[in-house]
């Protein structure tokens, strides 16, 4: 009789679990890679499961909380995780996307013998004020500790790596694939959603992001304010949660926005949030890719996006670049003149061809994953 053999065991590394850009990424690869070969367990910065925790225990992962990373318990930090990787000695591969502050863990993994360690890097930049001194630091170790590099862009990679590193044979590009197939043009769901959310007769702007200060929702609020003059009938939807929650509700209070603008917090259906909008605004401060750009330009939906967002996201005529420099009203009147044009279509070959269907990368990671374990 032979013998079971047991998946190997990745251990993600990650911030929480919510439903946010790079959480949602991974676990699209974690439900379609063949588990029985390849399991994924996760180690998180906060206490509570979030949004995915138990999706992934059903899926049979593990979740092992850590301490906020802050320079108050930094100490305690390290420590905590070399009690971790004393006691979990099963890991030879561990997979971190906490981008500069990938470091720490790697150099705890790579004290205790694991002989993967891989730094992903999800950004292209970082806060500018005394909270990313402690990132700054960090990024300048990452390499020491980091056995393979992926970035879900050049400009990622470059960012967090430097050329030396992102130019070479143990950097990889990893494109953020989705299952494109839940985002095909439906002009039927387009109606039935706008019903639904209460904007049939509306022009509608989308944007879909955590509610944080990278993603310059009350920039984006100003250039909404601008397009209301010219188009009266206009909502704003704002798709996601974050810290920045409570200042954008302010703001919005405060404008008298609150008849035009909706907050509709973490959602699961945002590609049926795509095909009911009119357009996508998106001018975030930066990114190391932009996916919520690719999975707009699925159906054509007419964007703007800032210029600090990697070009190559760029496959469709319907996205046009603008500088968040540039003052609200010069974001207003593009974002009118566009709206008269957009033509909405299936783009699902483009996005295939450029390689964002998930059905191809997991198959890539999973084979990337057994061929490390067994060197």
């Amino acid at each position: 009789m032979e013998k079971d053999i047991k998946p190997i065991r990745v251990l993600h590394v990650v911030t929480h679990l919510n439903r946010n850009g790079l959480e949602s990424r991974i676990m699209d690869i974690y439900r379609n890679i063949d588990r029985s070969k390849v399991q994924f367990d996760f180690m998180i910065h906060r206490e509570e499961l979030g949004d995915f925790g138990e999706e992934i225990k059903q899926l049979g992962g593990e979740v092992y909380h850590m301490p906020r990373i802050t320079p108050r318990n930094f100490i305690r930090y390290i420590k905590e995780l070399d009690a971790f990787f004393s006691k979990h000695k099963e890991y030879r591969i561990v997979h971190a996307h906490l981008n500069s502050l990938c470091t720490w863990v790697l150099r705890s993994a790579y004290k205790h013998g694991v002989p993967v360690r891989i730094a992903h890097s999800r950004n292209a930049s970082m806060e500018k004020n005394l909270r990313g001194i402690p990132k700054m630091i960090s990024k300048l170790f990452v390499n020491k500790y980091a056995t393979d590099r992926f970035g879900c862009s050049q400009m990622a990679g470059d960012w967090l790596f430097g050329k030396k590193y992102s130019r070479g044979k143990t950097f990889k590009v990893i494109p953020n694939a989705f299952q494109v197939d839940r985002f095909v043009w439906d002009p039927a769901l387009r109606d039935k959603k706008r019903q639904e959310l209460g904007v049939s007769e509306n022009t509608v702007f989308l944007d879909v992001a955590r509610l944080s200060e990278q993603k310059n929702h009350i920039y984006l609020l100003m250039v909404f304010e601008e397009i209301k003059k010219k188009i009266p009938n206009a909502i704003l939807l704002l798709a996601g949660a974050g810290e920045c929650e409570e200042k954008i509700r302010s703001y919005i209070n405060n404008h008298n926005l609150s008849d035009s603008v909706s907050m509709l917090g973490a959602r699961s259906d945002a590609a049926e949030l795509y095909q009911a909008a009119d357009m996508f605004l998106f001018p975030s401060k930066y990114e190391g890719f932009g996916t919520v750009v690719i999975e707009a330009q699925m159906t054509n939906l007419p964007i703007i996006a800032s210029d600090t967002i990697p070009s190559e996201t760029k496959l469709c005529d319907c996205v046009d670049f603008l500088s968040i420099k540039s003052s609200p009203v010069c974001w207003a009147k593009k974002a009118t003149e566009k709206i008269k044009n957009g033509v909405r279509k299936d783009n699902i070959q483009i996005l295939q061809k450029a390689g964002f269907d998930i059905r191809k990368q997991y198959i890539w990671m999973q084979e990337f994953y057994l061929k490390k374990y067994k060197e």
